[in-house]
């Protein structure tokens, strides 16, 4: 998934250049140079998301938990993901739905379903999903 989200840097940064040098050089900017970076920003966003569950890298409020005895705070912490779970298995389902409802419509400058840009939300719910999951694991073997 890193290699993914770096996949997608790249190409926004290529896409910008591309539309800057068009811009200035040529004097014809491309209708979807702005358009498409803006969408792979969001699977940017997403992938990142997700690398951040499974190195449990996103920021937390921590201080109530760190004061709990050790059987509590783990218990804490395994409730703490069980609520995320049941968030981004909402988000999981809803965005099912979205894509089946306006998936087909293109985007307003390319000849591209929505749907592709959208797919990156199951994704990432899937794959947060599962990362979660595998930490409470984790935290119930010890």
């Amino acid at each position: 998934m890193a290699a993914a989200a770096a996949m997608f840097v790249a190409a926004t940064v290529v896409s910008i250049c591309v539309n800057v040098f068009y811009r200035y050089v040529l004097e014809s900017g491309l209708v979807w140079a702005d358009e498409i970076p803006g969408y792979f920003l969001v699977w940017i966003s997403f992938l990142g998301a997700y690398l951040a569950v499974r190195d449990r890298g996103h920021i937390s409020f921590d201080a109530i938990i760190e004061n709990l005895p050790s059987r509590g705070r783990g218990a804490a912490l395994i409730l703490v993901n069980l609520l995320v779970i049941a968030f981004l298995a909402v988000l999981f389902v809803l965005s099912l739905r979205m894509i089946a409802i306006v998936g087909d419509t293109e985007i307003e400058t390319a000849d591209i379903p929505q749907g592709l840009f959208m797919a990156i939300l199951p994704i990432a719910s899937a794959a947060m999903i599962a990362g979660l999951a595998a930490d409470i694991a984790r935290r119930r073997g010890k």
